[in-house]
C-alpha cells in the first residue's frame, strides 16, 4: 500500500457570513506510510481555527515519531498522542489569550488503519458497501452526558431554541473558548479500526453541511464523480441549495486506488476512546 496511491479534493465557500473561519490542512508523509486530513470551524474569529490548523498534526507527529525510538512494550497509543495534541493546542490557546474557538475533526491512515478525532461538530464519515457510517460523535451541550458535566462543573445548559452551553456556544467541546472554561472541553473522541476494500470515499465536513444534508446525501455526492476535487465541490453546492448559510469546508478523499488491493473486505472499528466521557466517569465518583 502506498500513500500516493489516496486522492483527494477540497472545497470551501464563505457563505453569507463576514469572515471565512474554517480552517483544514492536508498531510501526506509517504515515507511514513502517513496520510492525514483535518478541518477546523472556528466561531469568535479565525485565530483559533488558525493556530490548531499549524500546530495539532505536527505535535502529534513529532511526538508520535518519538514513540517509535522506544520499544513495542513501552510506546505509547496513538489515541494518547492524539489526546495530548488537543490538550496541548488548547493550552497554547489559552496562553496566548485567544478568545475565539475552534471545533476539530483528523482523519489519519497509517498504512491499513485508520485513526480519526473530533471535538465538536466538524464531521467524518466513510462509504462502505452501499452506505455509510459516521466515525465521529456531535458534542452538543444538550447530550445527557455532556449536560451531566456541564452542571456538574456549575455551568448552565440553555433550552431556548438550540442548546447552548452559558447560552452561548451551540458545541460543548472545542479547542480554545478560554471564556468558557471549564465546561467547554478539548478532550477528543479517538475512533481506530481497519480498512477494508468496502471503503471508497471518505468526507470530512463542518456543521455548514450536516446542517442541511445527511451523511447518505454527502457520500451519494462524493460519488457521483471519479474526481474527488468535484465530488467536493458538488458537496458544497449541494449544502447551498439546500440553504447553508455558514463556512463550509468539506473535504473529499478517494480511497478506492488505496482499498482496491486489500485483503480485508469489511472495514472494523477496533477500539473507541471518547476521553471527555472519561473525564466525566471519573468527576462523578
Amino acid at each position: 500500500m502506498d500513500i500516493v496511491n489516496i486522492h483527494y479534493g477540497v472545497s470551501e465557500t464563505i457563505g453569507w457570513r463576514e469572515s471565512m473561519e474554517d480552517e483544514h490542512a492536508i498531510y501526506e508523509r509517504p515515507g511514513e506510510g502517513l496520510f492525514g486530513a483535518e478541518i477546523y470551524d472556528g466561531h469568535g474569529g479565525k485565530g483559533a481555527s488558525r493556530i490548531a490548523a499549524e500546530m495539532l498534526t505536527p505535535y502529534f507527529m513529532h511526538n508520535r515519531a518519538r514513540e517509535t525510538e522506544k520499544s513495542l512494550r513501552d510506546r505509547r497509543k496513538d489515541a494518547d498522542l492524539l489526546r495530548d495534541a488537543y490538550l496541548a493546542v488548547d493550552r497554547h490557546l489559552l496562553e496566548r489569550h485567544v478568545r475565539s474557538g475552534t471545533t476539530a475533526a483528523h482523519f489519519y491512515i497509517v498504512e491499513d488503519r485508520f485513526i480519526t478525532a473530533n471535538t465538536g461538530d466538524t464531521r467524518v464519515i466513510i462509504g462502505t458497501e452501499g452506505n455509510v457510517a459516521v466515525l465521529t460523535v456531535d458534542h452538543k451541550p444538550g447530550l445527557p452526558g455532556e449536560t451531566r458535566r456541564i452542571e456538574n462543573l456549575g455551568g448552565e445548559v440553555t433550552r431556548i431554541g438550540t442548546p447552548r452551553v452559558q447560552g452561548i456556544l451551540a458545541v460543548s467541546r472545542a479547542l480554545g473558548d478560554a471564556y468558557l472554561k471549564p465546561y467547554v472541553i478539548a478532550e477528543p473522541r479517538v475512533a481506530e479500526g481497519y480498512l477494508g476494500k468496502e471503503n471508497d470515499y471518505a468526507v470530512l465536513a463542518c456543521d455548514g453541511v450536516w446542517d442541511v444534508l445527511t451523511p447518505e446525501e454527502v457520500i451519494r455526492e462524493a460519488r457521483q464523480s471519479t474526481d474527488p476535487q468535484k465530488g467536493a465541490d458538488g458537496v458544497v453546492k449541494k449544502a447551498l441549495d439546500h440553504g447553508s448559510a455558514d463556512n463550509i469546508t468539506v473535504i473529499v478523499i478517494d480511497l478506492r486506488e488505496y482499498t482496491g488491493p486489500m485483503r480485508r473486505n469489511i472495514m472494523e472499528i477496533t477500539e473507541i476512546t471518547d476521553y471527555g466521557a472519561i473525564i466525566e466517569a471519573v468527576d462523578s465518583e
